[in-house]
C-alpha cells in the first residue's frame, strides 16, 4: 500500500499544470515588462531627439543672427566713414549684391552649423537694402539637418557718397584725374580739417557712370567704378581699383525748402549781405538761419563760425566768393548755374562739407583755369565742364552731374571724410521676418541665384 500511495503522489497531474502555470506568468510578465521597457526606451529615444532638435532649432537662429550682424557691422563701417572697397573685401561681390559663406561652427554634441549670407544693395546703393542670413546645422546623430532663415530690411547711414557720379558720360581728357584724400583722419566733428596734397593722397574714390560712355586719356581714376548696364568698361590701366558692372542708382533732387516749412526766415531779395547770419537774425527751430532770394548771383557772402545757414535762390546762380569759417556750414538750393572765372574760389578755406549746393539747372556748371571749389555739388541735370589750365586748379570733394568733362590738369578730389558726415549715422532695423515656407525658400534661392535655399 505504501510503494502504491507514492507513485500514485509522484505522478500527480496537478502538481505540474500549476507549475506549468507559473512559468507561463513569468513569461508573460517578462515579454510584458520587455514591451514596457522598450517603449520606455524607445520614447525616451524620441523625447531625446525632439529636445536635441528643439535645441539645435535654437541653436540655429543665433547663427543667423550672426549672419545678420555679420552685415550690419559692414553697412555700419560704412556709416563711420569707411571706404565701400575696404569694407567688404572677403565678401563675394555681384553687382550690387555681396555674398559670404562664414567660417563653419562646430556647435554642442559635435554638431556642424554653417551660416550663409547675402546682401541686396551693399554698397548703400539701395536706400532699404536687404539682408537674408541662412543657418544650418547638422546633428550629430544623423539626423535630417535643420535650417533658419531670416530676412531683415535697413533703412538709414543715408544715401552713398560718391567721389564722382555722371549719369550720361565722363570724360577726362589730357592728365585729369580723380583720387581722393581723408580731410578728418581723426573723425572729430569739430576738424581740423586738412587739405588735398600729393602727401595725402589716396586711391579710394568712387565713379559712377549710370549711361553713354567713360573716357579717359593720359590721366587716371584712383579707386573704384561703377558702370551701368550699357557703359562699356574702360581698359585697366585706366583705374586702380574694382569694376561693378550692371549698376543702377536713382539721384533725384531733394526737396527745395520753402519759407512754409519752417517757422523762421527771412526773405532777402535780389541783394544779398557781406555775412550770414545777420546781427539780430534768429534762427528757425532746428537751428538753421534761413534766406531766400531771387534773381541774384550768390557769390562773396562769408558764414559765421558755428551758423548753419540755408539759402535758397530762384532764378539765382552762384560765382566766386563764399566763405565759410571755422564750424559753420551752409545749404545752398539754386536753380542756375556755377560758375568760376580764372583764379576764383568758393569754400577755398574749409571742407567740402561744410558746403552743399543743389542746383535744378540744364546748364553748365564750369570752372576756369586755376579755379578751386570746395564743396559737395549736386547737380544731377546739369553738365560740369572743367576745362581750364594749371597746376592749382581743382575740385574738392563731392559731384554729381548728368555729364562732367575735365581736361589740363583740372582733377577732382574725393574728400572721404564725407562719407561719415554724410551718413547720417548707423543703419536701423525696419523689418524682421523669418522664412519658413516652402514659397519662402523658392523666393530666397531665387533672389540669390540658388546661393541659399
Amino acid at each position: 500500500m505504501t510503494a502504491v500511495a507514492q507513485v500514485s503522489e509522484r505522478t500527480n497531474p496537478s502538481r505540474g499544470g500549476e507549475r506549468g502555470s507559473m512559468l507561463l506568468a513569468a513569461m508573460l510578465f517578462a515579454a510584458g515588462l520587455a514591451l514596457v521597457l522598450g517603449s520606455y526606451l524607445a520614447l525616451g529615444r524620441t523625447t531625446l531627439q525632439v529636445a536635441h532638435r528643439s535645441y539645435f532649432a535654437n541653436d540655429a537662429a543665433n547663427l543667423a543672427d550672426a549672419g545678420l550682424e555679420e552685415a550690419l557691422y559692414c553697412f555700419n563701417q560704412m556709416a563711420a566713414g569707411s571706404a565701400v572697397g575696404a569694407v567688404w573685401t572677403d565678401w563675394t561681390i555681384a553687382g550690387p549684391n555681396a555674398m559670404k559663406t562664414l567660417p563653419t561652427f562646430n556647435r554642442d554634441q559635435n554638431a556642424i552649423g554653417v551660416v550663409k549670407v547675402y546682401v541686396v544693395g551693399y554698397d548703400g546703393s539701395n536706400p532699404t537694402p536687404t539682408v537674408i542670413s541662412q543657418a544650418t546645422l547638422t546633428p550629430f546623430d544623423g539626423g535630417a539637418p535643420i535650417s533658419k532663415t531670416v530676412r531683415i530690411t535697413l533703412k538709414g547711414g543715408g544715401a552713398p557718397v560718391y567721389g564722382l557720379v555722371a549719369l550720361h558720360g565722363l570724360t577726362l581728357k589730357n592728365t585729369s584725374s580723380a583720387d581722393s584724400f581723408d580731410s578728418n583722419p581723426s573723425k572729430s566733428p569739430t576738424g581740423p580739417w586738412a587739405d588735398y596734397s600729393a602727401a595725402n593722397a589716396t586711391a579710394n574714390t568712387t565713379v559712377v557712370v549710370l549711361d553713354g560712355s567713360i573716357s579717359i586719356a593720359s590721366g587716371r581714376i584712383h579707386g573704384d567704378l561703377k558702370l551701368g548696364a550699357t557703359v562699356s568698361t574702360p581698359p585697366s590701366s585706366d583705374y586702380t581699383g574694382s569694376v561693378t558692372t550692371n549698376f543702377s542708382a536713382a539721384f533725384p533732387l531733394p526737396d527745395y525748402p520753402t519759407a512754409g516749412d519752417v517757422d523762421q526766415s527771412y526773405n532777402l531779395g535780389s541783394s544779398l549781405p557781406a555775412g550770414l547770419p545777420r546781427s539780430g537774425d534768429v534762427p528757425a527751430a532746428d537751428g538753421r538761419y534761413y534766406y531766400f532770394c531771387r534773381n541774384t548771383t550768390i557769390g562773396a557772402v562769408t558764414i559765421s563760425a558755428g551758423a548753419n545757414v540755408t539759402i535758397v535762390g530762384t532764378n539765382t546762380g552762384m560765382g566766386a566768393g563764399l566763405v565759410i569759417n571755422g564750424t559753420g556750414t551752409c545749404a545752398i538750393y539754386i536753380d542756375k548755374t556755377v560758375v568760376l572765372g580764372t583764379g576764383r574760389t568758393i569754400n577755398d578755406t574749409n571742407w567740402a562739407g561744410a558746403l552743399h549746393i543743389f542746383s535744378s539747372t540744364t546748364g553748365t556748371c564750369s570752372f576756369a583755369s586755376n579755379s578751386r571749389i570746395t564743396a559737395c555739388l549736386y547737380a544731377p541735370n546739369a553738365d560740369i565742364s572743367a576745362t581750364g589750365t594749371g597746376a592749382s586748379g581743382m575740385l574738392t570733394g563731392s559731384f554729381v552731374a548728368d555729364t562732367i568733362t575735365a581736361a589740363n590738369k583740372m582733377n577732382f578730389h574725393f574728400d572721404e571724410a564725407l562719407r561719415g558726415a554724410g551718413s547720417g549715422g548707423t543703419w536701423a532695423v525696419t523689418g524682421w521676418l523669418e522664412l519658413q515656407s516652402e514659397a519662402d525658400r523658392a523666393t530666397v534661392a531665387g533672389l540669390t541665384n540658388n546661393f541659399l535655399r
